[in-house]
């Protein structure tokens, strides 16, 4: 049974980033305080804390040695084979951390995040990882050249996008070229991930109670609003209308919070005539252009959950993503999938990896 991890992250140290000398200033540094919190800062900004919490969750579940394995290949190599994966889509750093400084030293650093992953996994184990870059979006050329210089040069196939970019959202036809130039490219499927740690998020002004900025606490709301601003934004802004080959793939928040979503969006389209003038086909066509992650929730009480998310959704449209080796990340979720007694077999093989073949294309360098 084919298993592919669309999900998993790196982390470049801060010696990892080949960099011009003149961009040397900037390098991403960590911070560890008195009482054992991490802060990651890059351009005099916080990007992310680990708390002295967190790494203490991650030592009693065993995953404490995962650290290593943001940027040991060969560390991790080891760890996605015993745990049964066959193929892994790897990015680098926080997602849109370099997107929100000048466009050159902007550039320089997602390159250097694109070639670590690059360097570091694809090309030692080329059967096993491919990359999910980065691109610098606040400067749509130089956008583009890294996409074109991801595909052609460096192999890979889809490319990141945070939710929003200093609050203009993935569906604005801010970024229509963009797409354009990607489908020409042949890019079918593009991963979507929150960028909450550092960019803007649907509701932040009024959700400081759950953290500074680089805290994982905003996760609770930062996820699912953003992702059904994304979600309403392409149906009824047009984007997937002008751009049918194209698919998206949300990487957190699980896939329950669609559910609850796609049944106010056809209740509402029913009933309000301008909603439904606004769409070019059901409201179940677009929905098929999305992918929704298989999280821990949904494996619970053998898959209970999943089993409605199917019913709803359909099994066309989730797929297995590890979040390895984050603390909260789980590279066994692959076996409690094989394991549900009642998913049929070619279920879980469409979970585990059938989909997201369909999702790319059917383009995958295995």
């Amino acid at each position: 049974m084919l298993v592919i991890d669309l999900d998993s992250h790196s982390r470049p140290r801060r010696e990892d980033y080949v960099i011009a000398p003149e961009y040397e200033h900037l390098r991403p540094r960590e911070y560890t305080d008195s009482r054992g919190n991490v802060r990651r800062i890059f351009n005099n900004k916080t990007i992310s804390v680990l708390t002295a919490g967190e790494r203490k969750v991650a030592i009693r579940e065993g995953r404490a040695a995962w650290r290593a394995a943001e940027y040991d290949a060969d560390l991790r190599y080891e760890q996605v084979k015993e745990a049964g994966i066959d193929y892994q889509f790897v990015s680098a750093g926080t997602v849109g951390m370099f997107s929100y400084i000048d466009p050159d030293p902007g550039a320089a650093f997602v390159r250097a995040s694109n070639n670590f992953i690059y360097e570091n996994f694809m090309k030692r184990y080329p059967k096993t990882f491919t990359g999910a870059p980065q691109l610098p979006l606040q400067d749509a050329r130089e956008a583009m050249k890294e996409l074109e210089r991801c595909v052609k040069d460096l192999g890979m196939l889809t490319f990141l996008m945070p939710t929003n970019w200093n609050g203009i959202d993935i569906a604005d036809p801010h970024w229509w070229n963009l797409y354009d130039y990607a489908r020409d490219l042949g890019v079918r499927g593009i991963i979507v991930h929150i960028g909450s740690f550092a960019g803007p998020f649907v509701g932040k002004e009024r959700l400081s109670v759950l953290g500074s900025d680089g805290t994982a606490g905003r996760r609770i709301l930062s996820q699912p609003f953003e992702y059904c601003a994304n979600v309403i934004n392409m149906i009824f802004g047009g984007l997937l209308d002008s751009f049918p080959e194209l698919n998206f793939a949300f990487l957190e928040a699980g896939a329950e919070f669609a559910v609850n979503l796609k049944h106010r969006i056809e209740k509402n389209v029913e009933q309000i005539g301008y909603l439904e003038d606004m769409l070019a086909t059901p409201v179940d066509k677009y929905f098929d252009r999305f992918y929704f992650v298989v999280d821990d929730l949904l494996l619970k009480e053998n898959g209970k959950r999943l089993t409605r998310v199917i019913e709803e959704l359909g099994v066309d449209n989730l797929f297995f993503g590890s979040d390895y080796p984050h603390d909260d990340g789980d590279l066994d979720t692959a076996a409690r999938v094989k394991a549900l007694e009642n998913i049929p077999t070619e279920s879980k093989q469409k979970i585990l990896g059938g989909n997201v073949l369909k999702y790319m294309g059917g383009k995958l360098a295995l």
